[in-house]
Formats: structure tokens, sequence, C-alpha cells
């Protein structure tokens, strides 16, 4: 359903068109249950702290590596089996476009750092285009680890769209 790409230096960007109202790909975004869904890459789970959908409003949540993989792979790292990650939502335009900024500070010997993600939604004749856009971290195996993750959250992003669409079905 999309490719991830370089657009720029400092970013990576990935791109997908669903058959879907935009509603639900909002929500998906912007509710609890919708994070929830599939925030998180398979193996992990994801928990939302506080979710306050306005600008300035913070957006919390904590992943914790539930998968033998993804254990494995964070306890080689010699990094947490659950992180508590803290964000800001920086722009809000209702079923148009969302940028967060993640608060980077759970990486062993790294400084904290702002990580940011620009969702844009486009709503066209029956379909939505949605483009994720995130910062690449300073550290080429943190951003490779990102491709890698956000390729998953997505795969679940595309299932949690495409259940919401049998779910409005049902009589």
């Amino acid at each position: 359903m999309g490719q991830a790409s370089g657009p720029g230096v400092d970013t990576i960007s990935f791109d997908r068109v669903y058959d879907a109202p935009v509603e639900d790909v909002w929500a998906l975004w912007t509710t609890k249950e919708g994070l929830e869904e599939w925030f998180a890459p398979e193996g992990m789970r994801f928990e939302v702290s506080t979710l306050d959908l306005r600008v300035g409003g913070a957006f919390d949540h904590v992943m914790t590596a539930v998968g033998a993989e993804q254990v494995a792979y964070l306890a080689n790292l010699e990094r947490p089996r659950s992180v508590r990650v803290s964000g800001r939502f920086l722009e809000i335009e209702r079923h148009r476009r969302l940028r967060i900024r993640f608060e980077m500070d759970f990486v062993p010997g790294v400084e904290p750092y702002p990580y940011d993600m620009l969702v844009e939604i486009h709503a066209e004749a029956g379909q939505v285009r949605m483009v994720l856009t995130a910062d690449r971290h300073p550290d080429p195996e943190m951003t490779r680890g990102a491709i890698i993750g956000f390729t998953s959250q997505l795969q679940r992003f595309d299932r949690a769209v495409a259940a919401r669409l049998t779910k409005e079905q049902q009589p």
C-alpha cells in the first residue's frame, strides 16, 4: 500500500491510500482506542496514559515489548522492555493534519532530543491519502529501527482501517 522514502535528509516518509471515510482514518490517530489498536509495531503493546487532543496537549504512552523477538532484541541492546514516551500535539487541523513532538528521553547514553511526526490526510472521492513524515534519529541504527517499526505499525493501521470498514458494513 505504500513505500518508505526519503523526501529530505532529515525525514522519512510513508504514503498510503485507503478506500475509507476520513473520519475512520482520523479516529485511528486521535482516540485512545484507535491508537491502542495500531500504534505499536508487532510484538509490542501500546497503552495511552494521556491523550489531550489540543495544540499543546499531552500524548503520553507506554510501549512494552511482549513478543519473544522484540524482548530479545531490546535485551541484546541492553534497553528496557518497556518505555514511557511523552509527546505534545503541535498542530491539529481536523481531518487534515496532525503534528506530534515526542521527547526522546529514554535512550541510554543519549541526550534527550525532540522527535516530530507529521500526518497529512487528503480526502477525495471516497479515498483518503495519508502521508506520515517523521524525523530521522541522530543514530542511523535507530532510524533503521524506526523505518522497520513504522512499516509494521502501518500494516497494523491498514488492518485497523479494514476492520472499521467491515464493522460499518454490518447491519
